[in-house]
This record gives structure tokens, sequence and C-alpha cells, in this order.
């Protein structure tokens, strides 16, 4: 079987500067139970301050009610190197510092459990802070759908 005929892969996040914090599109997890974002970090990442990246639930799309807290991993080197998909040691967080010597051109993989959201709640988005100086980020979601083969719906507006 496929990837995309058993997961869900939606691009949320792609920009060429974080420097003023921004958010994701929000996604419709209605119909996942598990999310994974794909969060991979540019080479020109810099600075001494480091993003504060927060996930979100929220009953409506774009709705940042409740800080969630996730489970993430991240690669043991750059993107293109060797070990650069050898995760480090998982770690929990609400409210996640970049630290900018650390992510440059690495991979950082968030995960949440839908059943750990706020009840009512079915949007998630993730807050790219503003505290960055410089840098580049893409992000996609990757969706454990409840039913069968999701490739053909939607989990934006």
């Amino acid at each position: 079987m496929r990837l995309y005929e058993e997961k869900k892969l939606v691009p949320i996040f792609n920009s060429a500067d974080i420097n003023a914090g921004a958010d994701s599109d929000s996604v419709h997890v209605k119909n996942a139970s598990h999310a994974a974002l794909v969060c991979m970090f540019g080479p020109s990442l810099a600075g001494a301050a480091g993003a504060i990246l927060t996930l979100y639930s929220g009953a409506t799309d774009g709705a940042k009610t409740t800080a969630m807290t996730f489970a993430y991993r991240y690669g043991g080197a750059a993107t293109g190197s060797a070990n650069s998909d050898d995760l480090t040691a998982e770690a929990t967080s609400a409210a996640l510092q970049i630290a900018t010597a650390t992510l440059l051109s690495r991979m950082l993989i968030i995960e949440v459990d839908m059943a750990s959201m706020t009840d009512g709640h079915e949007w998630l988005t993730l807050q790219v802070g503003a505290e960055a100086d410089a840098g580049q980020l893409t992000v996609v979601a990757v969706l454990e759908p409840r039913y069968a083969s999701p490739a053909d719906d939607t989990y934006l507006t």
C-alpha cells in the first residue's frame, strides 16, 4: 500500500523567514486519530534567540484556544548528512524553544494524539513565535485517519 493511501499528507507551513513569527494553516483533525508534524528547518536559521513552537487546539479554523503538550524528537545531524535520520530521545513540551545551533538544517518531528485534545476541539494550529532572528521552515502534517483511504479528503478549509 502507498503512503498516501494510508496517511493524509497535509502541507501546512512554508516560510522563507520566520523572523516575525507566523501561524500554520489550521488542520481539521476531526477524522484523524494521530498527527505527526514534520518540520524542516533551513540552512539560514540564525540568531541567538530561538523561536518558540506552540501547538494549539481550537473549536474553529484559526482558533488557538488551548496549548497542547506534545512529544518531539529531532534529527541527529543536518539534512543530507550521516545520522540525519537518527532521532534523539523523545521529550515533551507545550512551548518548545528552538535552539538555533541545534536545529540548523535539521528535521524536527512533533507528535500528538487527538485523544489528548480538549473536548469540542477539532482544529490544530502550529504557532511559530517571533523570537527567532531569521530562518526557513517548512511543515507537513502526517495524519492517521480514523477511516478508510484519506486520499480524496481535505483536512484544510
